[in-house]
């Protein structure tokens, strides 16, 4: 059991429920059924001495823990505390009772203590309750077993459950029958020698038992946070990673548009309207495609990206040489080498200075070529440009490969496979 056995309450989703339903169930979390129970720790990191016990002792846990300790020891009022009060003369009746109510106490507070201890002291509490527990022996005999219930929780939470736990339950409960065993050869009761043993074993086993699953739903709950930050971050990594390329092909397309439109206003308006019409509409295609990746709808295929290149290519006077047909393409692939094909074009004609693009295509790969300039000159192990990251990204999750490099027309080659 570590120092974060149950992550810090409050500041989840739970915190944005209704009143209503907290209130509903707020005698639930007063008592440790729900939101961590009663291994709810607070941190601990850098807390060093009585500051660190102060914390342990007012944690949500602990305050989650005092309500179930202290009706658990309806036990010793009635068995022990009883007992002692009614059938010991004054003042040593008096003076043991006040025994039995301290222990009760530190039994109250061990398992807070034990939170603020290293795990190779969480061994401390349930000893000192051990230890406090063998004086009553002068009054109670081998009754004062009966204290080692107590123990075995103490053990079972301090211990989380684990095979220490276990060997102290199994320990106090041996000791427990062997004890009531030779009482019982020397003064004959009604009793039987296992009753108060295997009230120990039963008891210390089920509250094991309950600490291991508690820690377990711990366990779960900070996990399904850890989950939820990483579905944010991957959310908003496809955000970022759509938006590129996206815009970067679409806006590539309008600025080329815009440029064509210009030149041809003066000796073509009719033609330099064209242009101007076909910005219009790809603009609004931009847009609808940014609603898109927001919605997470986004789809790239590549025979509707094929089609933008027969206009787009010539438009920036970059001959085309495309596939005539994706048939040979499977379903699975063909977002990907949708993908694929708008950055490697996108690259072609904001930079590549190319004067021919070449396409080719087979059922698991996609080649694009262009005899520009080639590929710039980096470090083996630079970063490469954010789309081509983002690319990566999609080939590694589909199961291929991204391959860039010098192509046989001595400019750039992209291969994408899968």
């Amino acid at each position: 059991m570590t120092d974060d056995v149950c992550d810090e309450q409050g500041v989840t989703a739970s915190a944005a429920r209704p009143a209503r339903r907290a209130g509903r169930f707020g005698f639930m979390t007063r008592f440790g059924i729900r939101e961590g129970g009663f291994l709810d720790a607070p941190s601990l990191d850098g807390v060093t001495g009585w500051a660190r016990l102060r914390l342990t002792l007012g944690a949500p846990g602990a305050k989650r823990w005092y309500p179930g300790a202290l009706i658990s020891q309806v036990f010793i009022i009635g068995f022990i505390l009883v007992p002692i009060l009614t059938q010991l003369p004054a003042p040593g009746s008096w003076f043991w009772g006040l025994a039995v109510v301290i222990y009760g106490a530190l039994f109250t507070v061990s398992f807070p203590v034990a939170m603020a201890l290293p795990d190779r002291f969480r061994w401390l509490p349930p000893a000192g309750l051990l230890l406090l527990s063998l004086p009553f022996l002068v009054v109670l005999g081998p009754d004062l077993s009966g204290l080692w219930t107590y123990v075995a929780v103490s053990a079972a939470l301090c211990f989380g459950g684990d095979f220490r736990a276990m060997i102290a339950v199994f320990a106090l409960s041996g000791v427990s029958f062997v004890m009531n065993l030779v009482d019982g050869a020397f003064q004959p009761t009604n009793t039987p020698p296992w009753t108060m043993p295997l009230i120990i074993l039963s008891i210390g086993t089920l509250m094991a038992a309950f600490t291991r699953n508690l820690q377990t739903l711990a366990q779960l709950r900070r996990t399904q946070k850890e989950l939820a930050v990483v579905a944010v971050e991957e959310e908003r990594n496809r955000v970022a990673r759509d938006m590129h390329d996206i815009l970067g092909h679409s806006l590539s397309a309008i600025a080329l548009k815009a440029d064509l439109a210009a030149k041809l206003a003066d000796r073509d308006p009719a033609a330099a309207t064209v242009e101007i019409h076909e910005v219009q509409t790809l603009a609004r295609a931009t847009l609808g495609d940014m609603r898109a990746v927001v919605s997470g709808y986004r789809q790239v295929r590549i025979a509707s990206e094929l089609a933008s290149l027969r206009t787009l290519l010539p438009a920036a006077g970059i001959a085309a040489h495309l596939p005539a047909t994706t048939d040979d393409v499977p379903e699975r692939n063909r977002e990907l080498f949708g993908w694929a094909l708008r950055e490697a074009v996108t690259n072609v004609i904001r930079h590549a200075g190319a004067s021919n693009c070449w396409v080719t295509l087979a059922p698991a790969r996609i080649t694009i070529e262009d005899d520009g300039v080639g590929p710039a000159s980096r470090p083996a192990d630079g970063p490469t440009g954010t789309g081509l990251h983002g690319l990566a990204e999609r080939a590694a999750d589909a199961g291929g490969g991204l391959t860039i490099g010098r192509s046989r027309h001595g400019g750039f080659l992209l291969e994408v496979t899968a």
